[in-house]
């Protein structure tokens, strides 16, 4: 009522509106543009930081039929940080601004949108830190030959109650298993070349190594193999197993050009072998492409990648052309059908450069 008496009016109401002047209204809209945009900052961010984690996460999930593509939830949040960002500026206005009265709401409204902001990086970015311990660790060994002991019954020994205790005092001999069991062949199925191929940071799931190579001898008759090996990463590796099967004992007499394309880079034991190899033999020349960098971050990953480089080995990272060749020379294709041509992944082109810029730094 004061504020009629003195010609006042109050703030957001109709007259004020009516009666602000351009400069004011101007004011206005930048205050509501500012409210309306400060959501989606902090969206955009939160997106940056774990955009390389998200799609991988969204692959391995299970998802039912009807469930929509990735860009309707971008299309769903852009709505939704609009319409958050044009309600808090309605409440700042309707109340006078940050006052008495819109401490509260505009406090709940900043605390959730605070931790709306944060979850993406912390949920998404911490499934690829390094909390589980890896499969080729001394540490992840020693658990798996403890899960791996058989009992007395497995090794054919009776498991009397009577003689339990003292054989419990015994160390019980496993007997020695294959080292592994590789898969060989021509061409990979399509399905295992879209998910272990894709060079994507975060790769959880990815616990296989595929080898594709292209081995050309050059000597009085010249001769070109190719094929593919694939293993799981906590029993053996395919780097190991091409040369104890297909490249066992190479000609001193013959020159071997040895082009790899492998879904990630060699842990630290191939690489060593890889390097011993390429000491013993100057009359190979291997090339290696890989989609991913396996635990680059690793000091010791990187002293033997550089070791590798030292020893001759070229190491790249596969580029989007590589991909397609790969799938045009390595992928099995449907029966009966024309060969369906390679359709590259939306951050592919990304990830390429992501890896390319860290192996650099490695090897520089």
């Amino acid at each position: 009522m004061s504020n009629l008496l003195l010609g006042k009016a109050e703030p957001g109401s109709k007259r004020s509106r009516q009666e602000a002047t351009p400069r004011q209204q101007g004011r206005m809209w930048a205050y509501t543009v500012g409210f309306t945009l400060l959501p989606h900052l902090g969206g955009f961010l939160g997106w940056f930081l774990s955009r390389r984690e998200i799609p991988a996460w969204s692959e391995r999930l299970k998802k039912p039929s009807w469930c929509p593509p990735p860009r309707i939830f971008l299309l769903a949040w852009t709505v939704l940080y609009t319409g958050m960002g044009y309600a808090s500026y309605l409440i700042w206005n309707d109340l006078g601004g940050c006052g008495s009265k819109a401490i509260v709401p505009l406090g709940l409204y900043g605390a959730q949108l605070a931790l709306n902001w944060a979850w993406p990086p912390l949920f998404f970015r911490a499934r690829s830190l390094k909390l589980r311990p890896e499969l080729n660790t001394p540490r992840a060994k020693k658990m798996a030959e403890k899960q791996e002991e058989p009992s007395n019954t497995q090794n054919g020994e009776p498991d009397n109650t009577e003689e339990g205790e003292e054989k419990k005092k015994k160390k019980v001999k496993r007997e020695d298993l294959p080292p592994f069991e590789i898969v060989t062949g021509e061409r990979l199925p399509a399905i295992f070349f879209k998910f272990q191929f894709r060079n994507v940071e975060y790769s959880s799931g990815r616990n296989k190594t595929f080898l594709c190579y292209v081995l050309e001898t050059q000597g009085k008759e010249a001769a070109t193999s190719r094929g593919y090996l694939e293993d799981e990463h906590a029993a053996a590796h395919a780097e190991m197993a091409f040369f104890n099967t297909i490249l066992p004992s190479p000609d001193a007499s013959l020159r071997y050009s040895l082009t790899w394309y492998v879904s990630s880079s060699p842990c630290v034991a191939c690489a060593d072998r890889i390097s011993e190899t390429l000491r013993r033999h100057s009359n190979l020349r291997l090339t290696i492409m890989v989609g991913r960098l396996f635990m680059w971050e690793e000091p010791e990953m990187q002293a033997a990648l550089k070791r590798m480089k030292a020893a001759g080995c070229k190491l790249r990272i596969m580029k989007p052309q590589d991909f397609e060749y790969v799938w045009q020379n390595f992928v099995e294709q449907e029966e009966g059908e024309e060969a369906k041509a390679f359709v590259p992944w939306e951050d592919i082109q990304e990830n390429f450069n992501y890896y390319e810029e860290k192996l650099a730094e490695i090897l520089q």
